[in-house]
């Protein structure tokens, strides 16, 4: 049964603790991912006092985020990515091929099959990253509309969108332990936690991707030229770091405390080889990596059967603190369809 939401609480909550001292590009930016002078940023603690201070249930979130590294330091930080790997390598080889066989559907009945001119790329990107999120979590993707779901990274919500966020993900838990009753709370928290982080993340980077990649094609067909083997476009456009100690950073003096905001998407248009850091860098490269690689192959290697050309219509952001998300994009269809092995639809 879907959740109903009282949107009638629209009092903002908003602002996050600090603002960059330092912005970050390029070599800096991995340089200071990379970096051992630098901390997470303190949006959990900054989550638990606004919930305190609103009087408002985050207990939920609170829980999700105390499971991702992304947001720990220190020795706890190490033994959590230990758990977060083991948790994404188990049964992988069977889940990614689980995942391609719904994906490759996905793909050729929105594309490749003779239908309307006018496609919705948002609902095709966004459908795919939630099967492949589905068969790595185990658990099924959140009720709504998705372009309207709230981000668990974002400091910018009001208290509707966050009592949102928490009763989405309360729901996910319920479904985590239906489905997994003997496992504990903390295991059902890395399959929430992974769900919200790679959703989000991943429907940017698709979107984004894929939509320069139609762009850069102009009038030729989609199985022209192949889309690069690492995203040229990252949905995280930034990750903050807090400096552990006065120093100096890309030229800039920085007290302890300051926060430094490094611009990921800096890296568009740079070789492969330095794109990969789209996915983080040292003690926050992304665990998940090579999952999102395979996600990215798979829906390369179905493009690469079309024969139709794909000029995109519209394409906006949505309006979002911390990911560049599609909110918009829609593309026009031609010729029609023809598959040169062909999927069965």
């Amino acid at each position: 049964m879907p959740l109903s939401f009282d949107l009638s609480d629209t009092t903002p909550a908003r602002g996050y603790p600090a603002q960059p001292a330092v912005v970050v590009l390029g070599d800096d930016a991995i340089g200071v991912l990379a970096g051992s002078g630098f901390g997470v940023t303190p949006h959990v603690d900054f989550i638990a006092a606004l919930a305190d201070r609103l009087k408002i249930d985050l207990s939920a979130t609170l829980t999700v985020m105390r499971h991702l590294p992304l947001w720990i330091d220190g020795p706890q930080h190490a033994e959590l990515r230990r758990k977060v790997a083991a948790f994404l390598a188990e049964d992988r080889a069977a889940k990614l091929a689980r995942a391609t066989t719904r994906i490759r559907h996905v793909v050729v009945r929105t594309l490749g099959t003779d239908g309307s001119e006018h496609v919705d790329l948002f609902r095709m990107v966004s459908e795919v990253v939630d099967l492949f999120m589905e068969e790595l979590t185990g658990l099924p993707r959140p009720e709504g509309d998705p372009s309207c779901m709230p981000s668990i990274f974002s400091s910018n919500l009001g208290v509707a969108a966050r009592r949102r966020l928490e009763a989405m993900l309360k729901q996910q838990f319920v479904q985590a332990n239906d489905l997994f009753p003997n496992e504990p709370i903390e295991l059902h928290a890395l399959r929430v936690g992974q769900f919200v982080m790679g959703r989000d993340a991943l429907i940017g980077t698709l979107g984004l991707s894929l939509h320069h990649h139609l762009a850069s094609l102009g009038e030729q067909k989609v199985n022209a030229r192949r889309l690069p083997s690492i995203p040229t476009h990252t949905g995280l456009p930034a990750i903050g770091r807090i400096s552990s100690f006065a120093q100096t950073v890309a030229g800039c003096p920085v007290s302890a405390g300051a926060l430094i905001e490094c611009r990921l998407d800096s890296l568009a248009g740079r070789p492969a080889a330095d794109r990969r850091h789209f996915f983080g860098v040292g003690p926050h490269l992304c665990l998940g990596r090579p999952l999102s690689l395979a996600l990215w192959e798979c829906v390369a290697d179905v493009l690469a059967e079309l024969e139709i050309q794909l000029t995109t219509t519209e394409f906006a952001l949505a309006q979002n603190d911390v990911f560049d998300i599609p909110l918009v994009f829609t593309a026009r269809k031609s010729p029609p369809s023809r598959l040169l092995s062909g999927y069965p639809v």
